[in-house]
């Protein structure tokens, strides 16, 4: 059997682009789509290795499942020592803020205050804490999924006890400090081989949910720092101390392939509030600086398939 890069994923949409730029590099690759594929966990993984992308978000796209399965076939892959890019700690560090915050703080980079909550009752008290707008979101969500903004817990209040509550879809919500930022942009740092590759800013000034896939981003929106128009903008030459601080954090955890987004308030701190293992690119804004996210991945793993097999 020929060595080959196997792609976990429950999302064709997001894999096509790296798989246009594997067969480029005449790479071998091998579509595992959690949602679909059946494997044996009592015979050895085929020869090669195998790049997870499971995304927090799968149950949005009727996946409920497949996190867990993909927990399943991680686990095996560990037991025979296959080479794994974002393993066991990737996958559980993309299902669970709380996990992400805590891992973030213990290399001294900034969260945003939180406090998780599993119950409508323990919500509003959670509430009570903040004597400013403050969010509500998901424990495990991923684009941005079932954030909202609230200036006080009485608004919280009737959203929490209403028919239009959306719950995290593992029971765990939680209630966040409100960053304020100006412009209104959050800024996403693009690591490939737990190394900085580029900085993209989105604007954040009509959404919560910022995926950068193409296929999320059907039509270009204005971005208030870029005059060209589109809603996402990589900016060249990007220099910022919470880089060093980032790759220490990802080396740490062992995850290789990332979006890490952080937002600066008025005064100029940097908050990070997300950590993307199944990272995501858009090519308009790439090909406007001669960037390419899904490129350098595909080369990634082509040498570590050579390296691998040598």
């Amino acid at each position: 059997m020929r060595p080959s890069a196997y792609i976990i994923h429950e999302n064709s949409e997001w894999t096509a682009p790296l798989e246009f730029h594997l067969k480029n590099l005449n790479v071998a690759f091998v579509d595992w789509d959690m949602s679909k594929v059946n494997l044996l966990t009592n015979t050895t993984p085929p020869p090669g290795i195998f790049y997870n992308r499971m995304s927090a978000s799968s149950h949005a796209r009727g996946h409920r499942y497949a996190p867990e399965y993909t927990a399943v076939i991680l686990d095996w892959l560990s037991s025979h020592n296959a080479r794994l890019i974002n393993g066991k700690n990737a996958l559980s560090l993309e299902i669970s803020k709380s996990l992400q915050y805590k891992r973030l703080r213990e290399h001294g980079i900034t969260t945003p205050v939180s406090i998780f909550c599993q119950s409508p009752e323990n919500i509003m008290l959670a509430a009570k804490q903040f004597n400013k707008p403050f969010i509500i979101k998901h424990n495990r969500a991923g684009r941005g999924l079932g954030v909202k903004l609230f200036q006080n817990s009485k608004e919280l209040e009737s959203y929490v006890y209403g028919k239009n509550f959306e719950n995290s879809i593992d029971g765990i919500s939680i209630i966040q400090e409100y960053i304020e930022a100006d412009p209104k942009v959050i800024t996403r740092l693009e690591f490939i081989n737990s190394k900085f590759f580029y900085a993209v800013q989105v604007d954040a000034s009509d959404s919560f949910e910022l995926c950068p896939a193409d296929a999320c981003n059907i039509e270009e929106k204005f971005c208030p720092t870029n005059p060209d128009g589109n809603k996402f903008m990589i900016v060249k030459n990007y220099n910022n101390p919470i880089i060093q601080k980032c790759e220490s954090f990802l080396k740490a955890n062992a995850i290789e392939v990332a979006g890490i987004e952080y937002i600066k308030d008025k005064e100029g701190n940097f908050f990070v509030y997300d950590v993307n293992t199944n990272t995501n690119y858009n090519s308009i804004a790439e090909k406007k600086v001669g960037l390419f996210g899904m490129e350098q991945l595909a080369k990634f793993l082509k040498s570590e398939l050579i390296s691998k097999t040598q």
